[in-house]
């Protein structure tokens, strides 16, 4: 990391502090909603998806933002914001202000992610990217490894004491950001978008990049929140004590997994053979769903969050390269944006998953997602198809 420069540096930092403050959560979000609230799964996740919709349909607009505004600024906006929602979340007494709050910080979440890959796409030189990313990926899931084993610790002193040590880790990593300026030269205003309407109708004539995020949509149905519904699953089919328990090994077998491979796999991925890697990363995934269904001990859940998690690992960077690839210098933070609309598939899956979990047999679950898994790989692999023709 100390080949990059002062700003990437500390971006990358940024971003493992930001993603600690998540993870500390992350295992008792939905227990906490359930306690709080007196939901039953089926309605934690309703609740979790509106809040995850409404924040994606907003970080639409915001990837239009980020391309106009000060990237470094916007970010110390997300981080206050997030904190703030974090903090506020343990205060909120009621299903109204609970909802505000869950949208808040999962807005700034998200803009936070388009604004982070805009800036390192802007301050690095094309053959760079994937392994910055890769590595920054990599730092982030160091807070997957320990955030998640430092919340269930917390929860146990005080249930609501997790949510306010995020909030201030959150608010806290603005000082990371403070003296630290753009270094990329600013785009000049004649290349600016010059409105919201002309981006949205050059986002719109783009049909290889809706068929990408029409693919990549279903295929964050299985893995963008995946910890929302294994925890729904674990509270339907374990014990309270055995799904904390349950979860904080998963979540630390899946950032280990990553910290110890997720640089070494990036460095291999190259933008011609994107669409073959896309494949078998969904292929991973639908191994890896399948397993959770058959599993009968923690062990047999970590095997299969372990090839689960390889496939993260490759649709996670390609991902990335491919919006890299087909997004214009002046339209990154919108291209980013559009492509995050493939985080509804996050605000549908506990939602789909909690009716599936009350209304049909729980491994069913993973079957539903196996396929959707499939669905979405395809896309994305004839997508690739056609930019590389395009590229031609």
């Amino acid at each position: 990391m100390a080949t990059y420069s002062r700003l990437i540096r500390r971006l990358m930092i940024t971003s493992l502090s930001i993603v600690i403050s998540r993870a500390l959560i992350s295992p008792l979000l939905t227990l906490f909603l359930s306690n709080k609230l007196g939901l039953n799964p089926q309605d934690v996740g309703l609740l979790l998806g509106i809040a995850v919709f409404s924040a994606t349909l907003l970080s639409l607009y915001g990837g239009y933002i980020i391309d106009r505004l000060d990237k470094r600024q916007l970010l110390i906006l997300t981080m206050l914001s997030s904190g703030v929602g974090l903090v506020l979340l343990t205060f909120a007494q009621n299903l109204y202000l609970v909802t505000l709050v869950l949208i808040i910080s999962e807005t700034a979440s998200a803009l936070f992610l388009i604004c982070s890959k805009a800036m390192l796409s802007e301050n690095l030189p094309v053959g760079q990217r994937v392994k910055a990313f890769s590595l920054n990926y990599t730092l982030t899931n160091i807070g997957y490894a320990v955030g998640p084993m430092i919340g269930v610790v917390i929860a146990g002193v005080q249930p609501s004491a997790p949510f306010i040590v995020a909030g201030l880790i959150a608010a806290g990593s603005v000082f990371l950001l403070l003296g630290v300026s753009r270094e990329a030269s600013p785009l000049s205003q004649a290349s600016q978008p010059q409105s919201f309407l002309k981006t949205l109708i050059i986002l719109k004539n783009d049909r290889t990049m809706i068929l990408f995020t029409l693919g990549c949509l279903l295929s964050t149905l299985v893995h963008g929140r995946f910890t929302l519904y294994l925890s729904q699953y674990l509270l339907v089919t374990h014990t309270q004590e055995q799904t904390l328990d349950t979860m904080a090994a998963l979540l630390a077998c899946n950032a280990i997994t990553v910290i110890l491979l997720q640089y070494q796999i990036g460095r291999f991925l190259k933008r011609e053979h994107l669409r073959y890697w896309i494949a078998g990363g969904t292929a991973l995934f639908i191994i890896g769903l399948v397993g959770f269904s058959m599993a009968d001990s923690l062990v047999g859940w970590c095997v299969a969050m372990f090839i689960f998690t390889l496939g993260e690992m490759i649709i996670y960077p390609a991902d990335f390269l491919f919006v890299d690839t087909l997004a214009p210098e002046e339209l990154r933070g919108s291209y980013y944006g559009a492509q995050n609309l493939a985080a509804l598939g996050g605000a549908v899956s506990p939602v789909m998953c909690g009716f599936l979990l009350m209304h049909t047999p729980a491994p069913s679950m993973f079957y539903a997602l196996s396929a959707l898994a499939a669905l979405g790989g395809y896309l994305c692999f004839v997508s690739g198809r056609r930019a590389a023709i395009i590229q031609k």
